[in-house]
């Protein structure tokens, strides 16, 4: 028998840039150990764009050929597989990855709409897509072999055949991870390594206890299994020798949630102390709280923010959703450890989940302030697919109807090739009106502008400790445009965009883009726009970076004081305005100064440790002394600086895309003691 062509695919949309700039882990895991299983019966490769991909195959199509399909590439992935097949009949196409539905009549269904596609892989695709390579090497492309193929059941397999869907046994989890070869130690990856654009991604561990309603790993639930702690050193070694981007990720859900965990926190930190290695660090912290999570992130607290992600707090929509989130008294035990040790902190909140309303969600607003979080980020609800909340019964429970956006730069144009990736945002539920989501817009972009980066938490927080509530204060400020007219615009402009961006249906969306392609090939910043994230930030630029006169922030002053016009507030006011200037950094100065020296009558490192809860003249000192504003990872934030600066970046990209929110401002230290990080 020849040797099989096998083709891994996770392609990224790249018409202005690759957008999902990260390794593909999930097919170098499988490529990893079909090897190992099949030898040098197989030869096999993985692929990140289309272009690379459809080159290859040009020289000699697969004959067998998997795709990884998940939110940022589902579209690609399906126009991909078609083209494929219409060049090459004979090929095997194999669908997983995180938009492969677990439930069977969906999965039929699916089948049913893509008559391409030969197989479903659902969880562990590992050993399910080697067991179909097996398989097919016994049929050796004898006649009718597709047909035999289908016949047979695959466990962790399931395909459909004169409109039956014929399945084997769902697959146990990969207990013992070590079964799988690292992808990098192998050699996989080691083309796609020396692309300074992809972030390598380390796996720790796999599996999730978790069943949040909204999120694709709340569908693949699976006990936690970890890589050995040596195996997980070796390949951050191997990476800071080997890889030309110096980011580096984590691909776990629930960092910190097993001890081995600890231990690799530690190896982290020590080649950060030694290599600067990695220059900055994504991950995901643990949803619930211990003491080993807080440890954790003590240890990476010049490379993370320490998460307590909350969602929301309206406990009927917590219920509704399965969410598991740390109780109140976790979340003031995990704040005020970090407080002590001089760590950053931050939440997520989702707007739109089963039961939430606007009196509910300005609830969770003030409720979430009260704890007076580092960073705040405030998102609205993406019906993923792959996820529960999008299974069309669910929908229709919960009367949910979206509106498409494009993701962030996810078009894909090769010749006469074009692709088109979208986000579905539920603007409307049986819970709010379409009227009252775009109210939520009006919170949204003042929560990101004052807390996200915390350019405004300090403001926020002494109102809210002088009884002041977020919302009543944004809603004085909102209904009284010609006093607050720097707040009224950025809102204004923020929602018209945001809205102006979405479109009723998909094809309205491809027709648009198709239509654009040109300009939006040439000008990559109109393409971008189009995009909620991205939007985003250039008002952040705008009204916050680029204002030498920061009126964002002085009007939220302004109005503290027109509620409270008491000399003491006035006086307080004024000086926090002055402190959140100089906690600013502003990657658009010449020269980056990673701490700053200030004079001042009031303790504000008492007062942070306080958590902001009494009035700013309890701190007063009998007479001015001086403090320092830090910065809390001077090493990462100027090589992000600088590459944006070599590229002659308007929109500070980097700044913003590869580091944690914590390291955008300086901060007052607040660490007691002496510590061992």
């Amino acid at each position: 028998m020849k040797k099989i062509k096998i083709s891994l695919c996770d392609l990224a949309n790249d018409l202005n840039g690759i957008d999902n700039k990260s390794i593909p882990i999930g097919i170098g895991y499988i490529s990893a150990y079909c090897k190992k299983i099949h030898g040098d019966s197989i030869e096999i490769k993985v692929f990140r764009t289309f272009r690379q991909f459809w080159e290859d195959v040009l020289k000699q199509p697969p004959d067998v050929a998997g795709f990884g399909s998940y939110d940022w590439n589902y579209n690609l992935t399906l126009s991909t597989i078609k083209k494929l097949k219409n060049l090459n009949s004979d090929c095997l196409i194999v669908f997983g990855g995180a938009n492969a539905e677990i439930n069977m009549e969906d999965n039929k269904v699916f089948l049913t709409k893509h008559p391409n596609i030969d197989y479903i892989v659902y969880g562990d695709g590992e050993k399910s897509f080697s067991n179909i390579i097996e398989n097919y090497k016994r049929l050796d492309m004898c006649k009718e072999w597709r047909s035999k193929l289908k016949l047979i059941p695959i466990d962790g397999c399931r395909t459909l055949l004169d409109n039956k869907l014929i399945h084997g046994n769902p697959l146990n989890p990969i207990m013992n991870l070590m079964e799988i070869p690292s992808p990098y130690l192998t050699g996989v990856f080691d083309e796609l390594l020396q692309n300074p654009v992809l972030t390598p991604i380390v796996q720790n561990i796999r599996g999730c206890p978790y069943k949040c309603r909204f999120c694709v790993s709340g569908t693949q639930l699976g006990k936690i299994r970890n890589f050995s702690l040596e195996r997980i050193k070796e390949e951050i070694t191997f990476l800071r020798h080997n890889a030309k981007n110096t980011v580096l990720r984590f691909s776990d859900d629930n960092f910190g949630i097993t001890k081995n965990d600890l231990e690799v926190a530690k190896y982290i930190r020590k080649c950060f102390d030694t290599y600067k290695y990695p220059a900055s660090l994504k991950v995901y912290s643990a949803k619930k709280q211990n003491d080993r999570i807080r440890e954790v992130g003590f240890i990476l607290k010049p490379l993370m923010t320490y998460t307590v992600s909350f969602q929301t707090t309206t406990p009927k929509v917590l219920k509704e959703t399965i969410r598991i989130s740390a109780t109140h008294k976790e979340a003031v035990e995990s704040i005020n450890y970090a407080r002590k040790n001089g760590m950053s902190t931050a939440t997520e909140l989702i707007f739109g989940l089963p039961g939430e309303t606007l009196e509910s969600w300005k609830e969770v607003i003030n409720n979430t302030l009260n704890y007076c979080f580092d960073s705040i980020a405030m998102t609205p609800l993406w019906l993923l697919k792959g996820s529960y909340l999008n299974q069309a019964s669910v929908r229709e429970r919960y009367q949910y109807v979206g509106k498409f956006m494009i993701a962030e730069n996810a078009v894909t144009r090769y010749e006469d090739f074009i692709s088109t990736e979208t986000n579905e945002i539920a603007v409307q539920s049986k819970y709010y009106t379409y009227k009252e989501w775009k109210t939520f817009l009006k919170y949204q972009i003042n929560l990101i502008t004052s807390t996200l980066y915390g350019y405004g938490k300090e403001l926020l927080y002494y109102a809210n400790s002088i009884n002041i509530k977020p919302t009543e204060l944004f809603d004085y400020m909102l209904n009284d445009p010609k006093k607050y007219p720097t707040i009224n615009q950025l809102v204004e402009d923020y929602v018209n965009e945001f809205i102006g961006s979405m479109f009723d249906t998909e094809e309205e969306l491809y027709n648009f883009i198709n239509d654009n392609l040109t300009k939006l090939k040439e000008d990559k910043e109109s393409l971008l726009r189009l995009t909620h994230g991205r939007s985003m930030l250039t008002y952040i630029i705008k009204y916050m970076l680029k204002d030498p006169e920061k009126k964002y922030l002085r009007e939220i002053r302004n109005a503290i004081c027109d509620i409270n016009s008491s000399d003491e507030v006035k006086e307080n006011t004024r000086v926090i305005f002055n402190l959140a200037i100089k906690l600013i950094i502003d990657p658009f100065d010449k020269v980056f100064v990673p701490d700053i020296e200030i004079e001042t009558k009031y303790d504000f490192r008492s007062w942070v440790l306080d958590g902001y809860s009494k009035r700013l003249g309890f701190y007063k000192f009998d007479k001015p002394q001086k403090i320092t504003l830090k910065c809390r990872n001077p090493y990462s934030i100027s090589k992000t600086i600088e590459k944006n600066q070599k590229q002659k970046r308007t929109d500070c990209f980097h700044f913003f895309r590869y580091m944690n929110s914590s390291l955008m401002r300086r901060y007052i230290d607040t660490k007691l003691g002496s510590l061992n990080y």
